[in-house]
């Protein structure tokens, strides 16, 4: 996989690369504006609210059918979504913006900080790019104790990572239950790590949740096999058992619908 781990902090690979992205932009801005002494630093502010502003909005608006039932959810930032390509356009908006101000000054530390941002990111993702990866061939334990086998299904499927202990896995467990009970054509696997049946079965019961698709992986083999650091994790393999997509950290509905319209070629 490709999460990035700093201390206690773990990152999924895009958000990581944003990140890096964004501190790139903030810093030739803020050396540009120095050396200009302009007011550049405060529209470089302005450029990155903008920014994830039109990029959440674009990717609500380009996954409209998976909010439309859970219009809220788009509030929610902390989860993966958004359009880079939005975003750029609401950052030219404010270059532009800056232009009809008479800040001209500003607009050379925000297009040297945008292209260094996009510089940034490119190389992180690049450097983050990991081998092929395919459905690990390894015997899991269903709830009832009785094997099963993770490889050799000829249908796409997700595989999430979990624990009973992880917030972030709490929270996302019923979206991703019903979103598996309403996706047909793809198996979802949610493999807990690490604990025992009663712990999990105690978990589904309080929160009214199906034991379909739940293993245990009670030595943490997938986690391993996988180079996974964080909990949750998400993954995604078409038909043939190759790994199309996959997330670290708490996912939204529209971001997982992506990910397996990318394994089932919708």
């Amino acid at each position: 996989m490709n999460a990035v781990s700093i201390g206690p902090l773990v990152f999924d690979g895009t958000r990581f690369a944003a990140v890096v992205g964004l501190l790139s932009f903030f810093a030739v801005a803020e050396i540009m504006a120095r050396l200009q002494k302009s007011d550049a630093a405060r529209w470089a502010g302005f450029a990155v609210l903008a920014w994830i502003a039109a990029a959440r909005v674009g990717f609500v608006a380009a996954n409209w059918p998976a909010f439309a039932a859970h219009p809220l959810d788009a509030l929610k930032l902390w989860q993966s979504g958004f359009l880079p390509a939005a975003g750029w356009a609401g950052g030219i908006a404010v270059l532009l913006a800056a232009l009809l101000r008479r800040a001209r000054a500003a607009v050379l530390p925000l297009a040297l900080g945008g292209v260094a941002a996009l510089a940034a990111h490119q190389a992180v993702t690049a450097a983050l790019t990991r081998p092929a990866v395919t459905i690990p061939d390894m015997q899991l334990i269903a709830l009832d104790g009785s094997a099963v086998q993770l490889a050799g299904r000829d249908w796409p499927v997700v595989l999430n990572l979990w624990a009973t202990w992880c917030p972030p896995c709490r929270r996302e467990m019923p979206m991703m239950t019903e979103l598996a009970a309403n996706t047909p054509g793809v198996d979802f696997v949610f493999a807990n790590q690490g604990e025992d049946a009663g712990q999990v079965l105690a978990f589904l019961e309080a929160e009214g949740l199906p034991a379909e698709g739940m293993i245990r992986d009670p030595r943490n083999r997938l986690m391993a096999e996988l180079d996974a650091i964080g909990l949750p994790a998400t993954l995604v393999f078409d038909a043939k058992g190759r790994m199309v997509a996959a997330h670290t950290g708490e996912i939204s509905r529209a971001a997982l619908t992506r990910m397996i319209a990318q394994a089932t070629g919708e």
